[in-house]
């Protein structure tokens, strides 16, 4: 989640222009959906703070007290597999520095097989989603509709290259390499695309998963290595999709039921949907 939507902030200098001392940290934003979700990593972890933006609608979890940097660098070094691990490198110089009594090595990026930890969960809970879309076709008022047009897919994307916005001299490296290690995990292609913004166009890649073979390793993975967040109930509910298309129980009436049942799930609700998987989240 941290190479997801975190962001590792290292001060340029170690004392500010009043010669107060500056501090590093890391912080995760997330969406209002998932505060449950962040309430229970910052129990995991011992601390840090979280703050709600003013429209409700995101937040950020802030982890700036030594002891659990400290504890939250040793968690991801030698986890990360994406060029942020710059970033750390960058932090694990500043800690080294500050506390040579207390250093810590800097490990390389992990070259195992993607599915063999849950990292592309964190890395999803922060950049994949789920799409979903269907027609009804209907013969006559007397009979039970029939899913029809059916598309349905995992979907994550990355811009081409890794930057850092306050260093611009920094050399640019690609995505492209871990980007292609999820698509080979996932069994389909990694696709080159240009992304419309405001007023740019942003290159990027992505990966959809929009082969039988793919959705079957994709909810193969999430059963070992499940979400937490708000996409989990995405994820479940089109799994159950996924495999009444697959032993073709769709087509039967109580599969037509059933069928629309996890559509309508498939959203977020707080109404509709608990949250005690948190209850199997990870022990660090």
């Amino acid at each position: 989640m941290i190479e997801g939507d975190g962001s590792i902030y290292v001060p340029s200098t170690f004392r500010n222009s009043k010669g107060r001392k500056n501090t590093p940290h890391i912080e995760i934003a997330f969406d209002i959906k998932d505060s449950l979700l962040f309430e229970k990593i910052k129990e995991k972890i011992g601390g840090g703070y979280i703050l709600i933006r003013p429209n409700n609608k995101s937040g950020r979890l802030i982890i700036k007290r030594k002891i659990i940097l400290y504890n939250v660098i040793n968690l991801i070094n030698g986890r990360m597999r994406i060029p942020k691990l710059e970033a750390l490198y960058r932090l694990i110089d500043w800690w080294n520095i500050e506390n040579p009594n207390n250093y810590i090595s800097k490990l390389k990026l992990d070259l195992s097989p993607i599915d063999q930890n849950s990292w592309l969960s964190g890395f999803a809970e922060a950049d994949g989603n789920f799409y979903l879309k269907w027609d009804k076709s209907q013969k006559s008022k007397l009979i039970l509709y029939r899913p029809i047009n059916i598309i349905y897919y995992f979907r994550l994307s990355q811009r081409e290259y890794y930057k850092r916005k306050m260093d611009p001299n920094l050399t640019k490296v690609s995505n492209k390499i871990f980007m292609e290690k999820i698509a080979k995990c996932l069994k389909t292609e990694l696709i080159f695309i240009n992304r419309t913004r405001i007023n740019w166009i942003e290159k990027a890649y992505l990966i959809k998963t929009d082969r039988v073979e793919s959705k079957d390793k994709l909810f193969s993975y999430f059963d070992d290595y499940p979400l937490f967040g708000y996409k989990y109930f995405a994820c479940n509910n089109l799994k159950k999709r996924h495999y009444l298309i697959r032993t073709s129980e769709y087509k039967t009436e109580e599969g037509k039921l059933k069928f629309e049942k996890y559509s309508n799930l498939m959203k977020y609700d707080s109404m509709k949907h608990n949250w005690s998987h948190l209850n199997k989240f990870y022990d660090i």
